[in-house]
């Protein structure tokens, strides 16, 4: 008896199972070697121009200005309005916190930390932190960016000589008072701007630019060294933005699952 051997056509092929787009084998190796070798230069980065009042900023983007929320367009800013409708934060604001809040200074950070258009921009002494902000905001295809600026001891607000946010002849700097977790966390400060609708173009500043290709790659890394979303944002939200990001990139999500 004799059996028909199946022809060349009728055999079933082997699919390519990787994602459409997805890198191989060796295109992957070579983007971590690439993403190593970037992240190397980061650490250069940080070391560099030591500085005991070094602070950093990051941006999802190149094309960011340091402007602060109050100074940004759609509104027209005015000096005027600005104040008034801090002063409205003041008064309606102050039966919402359980811990009583003194001074105009630590008025404007709290507004600040919780959304209320300032003149204040956020920064962090810890570059790890201030690269999960560059990497994590932005649109996916542009370059990320951490910035770097020393800051002079005579540019540090004191609140009982400049007690007055609004009187500031120039962008000085505020360290809060850690009232709030986030701001622990994320080892926070701001700039205070005196003219907040106009680019400040500081007189030392670095900058390191984190290709858009490596934004994965840099996250998994800050992951790797307890920089996520829940620790940016110690509370139930940031947890959950948190294990959302680990749930789509599949990371430590296992039986059991490692916390």
């Amino acid at each position: 008896m004799t059996t028909t051997q199946p022809s060349r056509k009728s055999l079933p092929r082997v699919l390519d199972k990787r994602p459409h787009g997805a890198p191989g084998p060796a295109e992957y190796e070579a983007m971590v070697r690439e993403t190593q070798t970037h992240w190397i230069k980061f650490i250069e980065f940080i070391d560099a121009k030591a500085h005991p009042m070094r602070v950093f900023r990051g941006c999802g983007s190149e094309q960011h200005e340091f402007i602060p929320t109050v100074g940004r367009p759609p509104a027209v800013y005015s000096a005027l309005y600005e104040e008034r409708v801090f002063r409205a934060f003041q008064q309606s604001a102050g039966p919402m916190f359980q811990l009583s809040v003194t001074g105009d200074w630590n008025w404007l950070a709290v507004a600040q930390h919780h959304g209320l258009p300032t003149r204040l921009l956020d920064w962090t002494t810890n570059p790890l932190v201030a690269c999960y902000f560059a990497i994590s905001s932005g649109e996916p295809n542009e370059n990320a960016v951490v910035h770097a600026v020393n800051i002079p001891s005579e540019d540090v607000v004191d609140p009982v000589k400049d007690s007055n946010p609004f009187a500031i002849d120039r962008v000085m700097f505020l360290i809060p008072a850690k009232s709030a977790p986030r701001i622990v966390n994320q080892r926070g400060l701001f700039s205070a701007h005196n003219q907040p609708d106009r680019p400040w173009l500081p007189r030392s500043a670095d900058k390191f630019i984190i290709p858009a290709r490596m934004r994965s790659r840099f996250r998994r890394t800050l992951f790797k060294m307890g920089i996520d979303q829940s620790h940016i944002y110690p509370d139930i939200v940031g947890l959950c933005e948190t294990l959302k990001w680990r749930y789509i990139e599949r990371i430590g999500i296992g039986t059991p699952m490692i916390g």
